[in-house]
């Protein structure tokens, strides 16, 4: 349950980090409010994997 949570906030902070680096690239939602949301949502669907196999490998090796 740990690995899982550190998991998500490890993908929450990649993705906080990558969003104020390259900002609203997607053009998702009409409002732009809604939209850095959801291109934050999508940073983190991206880094969910990649912060899983650095979460995986570091606990587990």
């Amino acid at each position: 349950m740990a690995a899982l949570i550190l998991t998500f906030i490890s993908a929450f902070v990649l993705a906080g980090f990558s969003w104020l680096l390259l900002g609203s690239r997607f053009s998702l939602s009409a409002e732009d409010s809604n939209n850095d949301m959801a291109n934050l949502m999508a940073y983190f669907a991206a880094f969910v994997p990649i912060a899983f196999v650095i979460v995986f490998f570091g606990i587990g090796g």
